[in-house]
């Protein structure tokens, strides 16, 4: 008994060191809009970056990773949006680090390290036109099946996630954008590196798609061989303007190229 209670106090004491770490907090410039335009860009960013997948359509919250050690709730955007500055609402977006320097556990803040602050402005700007509806959602709950999880390194801060997460093959300037894309709206499932996941391939797979395929599959949830596989993000994916569908494809295609040929 005295062992057992020794293991768990260690435990207990290197997970309370990395659930408490503060981290550094960056400078940024951003500051929010009432710029119809700049408003309608954040919408736009918020449907294609799958914000509805972690925090519902009306974006205000719900519990994610059921059944695992830490199911956490995201955050309801419609009264942080009230409540976080500007400088909150970036860093959240980024780097994953909230208000009291502490780390978020749930936020793909990896996805959009890269993310330019005229986007983020953008989503700050809409998400403060909206009401503040619905409730605070309640804090993460460390057990000792959690904690055990994060002093083994199975459960890491998103904060550090972010610094460590990689990145995709650059090719250039004439594909940033759709490379740009692909890290907001792909990386989620992908990965930030495109290589895929458990639940996702590489996303060379790209290569054996028409561009009219591509722009099928997108739109309509539909493969050149006539299925529909199931995917949490079709509802960001039919939000892409055609533009943002070509930029995209451009730059998987000559990713898939590349590698094929050897280039890392």
């Amino acid at each position: 008994m005295a062992l057992s209670f020794a293991v768990c106090a260690i435990v207990w004491l290197q997970s309370e060191a990395v659930i408490e770490r503060r981290y550094p907090l960056p400078s940024t410039t951003v500051a929010a809009s009432t710029e119809a335009k700049t408003i309608a860009r954040g919408a736009h960013l918020i449907a294609i970056a799958g914000c509805s997948d972690c925090h519902r359509a009306d974006l205000e919250g719900r519990l994610t990773r059921q059944g695992s050690v830490l199911p956490v709730w995201s955050s309801n955007l419609r009264i942080a949006a009230h409540t976080l500055t500007d400088e909150e609402f970036e860093r959240a977006i980024r780097t994953g680090i909230l208000a009291d320097s502490k780390s978020m556990w749930v936020m793909p803040a990896m996805d959009y390290a890269y993310m330019s602050e005229d986007d983020v402005t953008a989503i700050v700007s809409y998400l403060r036109t909206l009401k503040a509806l619905g409730t605070t959602p309640p804090a993460p709950h460390f057990d000792m099946p959690a904690r055990f999880a994060i002093a083994r390194g199975d459960l890491e801060p998103v904060a550090l996630r972010a610094l460590e997460s990689p990145t995709s093959l650059d090719l250039g300037p004439r594909y940033d954008g759709g490379r740009y894309l692909a890290r907001i709206a792909c990386a989620d499932c992908h990965d930030t590196d495109l290589t895929g996941s458990d639940a996702a391939p590489d996303l060379r797979i790209v290569a054996r798609y028409s561009r009219a395929d591509f722009f099928r599959l997108l739109k309509s949830g539909i493969t050149p061989d006539g299925r529909r596989p199931q995917s949490k993000s079709r509802p960001r994916f039919r939000a892409f303007h055609d533009y943002e569908v070509d930029a995209l494809y451009d730059y998987l295609s000559a990713r898939a190229n590349a590698l094929r040929h050897g280039m890392r």
